[in-house]
């Protein structure tokens, strides 16, 4: 017996989304008034609270401005460099042997372990920052860029080179238009994971710049850690927000390859 399952309309989508944010939340704020009572837990009636004094505070907007400048520039970078050299491997035999070997071995460090010796190198401030989140975010953007080129298709590139285009005439004309989607479905991906990484970096070696180093002050006074907690949960917003106008984009600007690049 089948199961069919029926495409959910978008209000539906969000009304269950809602849903379930809030049931969570209920199910802990009960949780953490009963059975679990300790002092310095994230109370959600607590931390929701602290959002008016968190949004007066100029400081965190401050911190708010620099982290997302930061992730900015690092998904500039890793946008750059991942098309650049996913497109060069996929189209290219000889780029893909000279690059395999480097990509593969970089792609299984860990960025956040290069931020300081980045900040030892470059010194403070958001240039290091944003390399560090860059070395996170190439990777889809370039793996995507890559298979995207290497399936452009093969009627579209002898069609092409046919009518007497040369090979780099069909790579800008045939297939770099091809990959857009999918290098694109790269760059989605990796501006949520880059939003991670940046509020890490600056945790680890922020110098107390961004949310991270909001956040990090703020645990470090212990004063007011419900604002604390509220400053995390902004940050979490911000990646669903991220998360939203990337898919937006995707589906407004790519919907003509819609099903290729998921």
């Amino acid at each position: 017996m089948k199961l069919i399952h029926e495409p959910l309309g978008t209000a539906r989508q969000a009304v269950l989304g809602v849903t379930g944010v809030v049931g969570v939340a209920v199910v802990a704020e009960l949780l953490m008034r009963t059975l679990v009572t300790k002092d310095g837990l994230p109370v959600p009636s607590k931390v929701l609270g602290s959002l008016g004094d968190l949004f007066a505070d100029e400081s965190f907007w401050s911190a708010v401005g620099f982290t997302m400048a930061e992730w900015m520039l690092a998904l500039l970078m890793a946008a750059v460099v991942g098309v650049l050299v996913g497109a060069a491997m996929g189209a290219s035999r000889a780029a893909m042997i000279t690059f395999n070997l480097p990509v593969e071995a970089f792609r299984v460090l860990p960025s956040i372990a290069l931020g300081p010796i980045l900040v030892l190198l470059l010194g403070n401030g958001m240039l290091p920052l944003s390399i560090t989140v860059a070395l996170a975010c190439v990777w889809p953007i370039l793996l995507n860029t890559m298979y995207g080129v290497k399936g452009a298709d093969t009627t579209a590139i002898q069609t092409a080179e046919s009518f007497g285009l040369s090979r780099a005439q069909v790579v800008r004309r045939v297939i770099l238009p091809s990959a857009l989607p999918f290098a694109f479905t790269g760059v989605r991906v990796a501006a949520s994971i880059g939003l991670i990484v940046a509020v890490s970096a600056e945790l680890l070696v922020g110098g107390g710049n961004g949310i991270g180093g909001y956040i990090l002050v703020g645990s470090a006074n212990a004063t007011n850690l419900d604002l604390v907690y509220a400053a995390t949960l902004v940050a979490g917003v911000l990646g669903v927000l991220v998360s939203l106008v990337m898919s937006f984009i995707d589906a407004k600007v790519f919907d003509w390859k819609k099903g290729l690049a998921q």
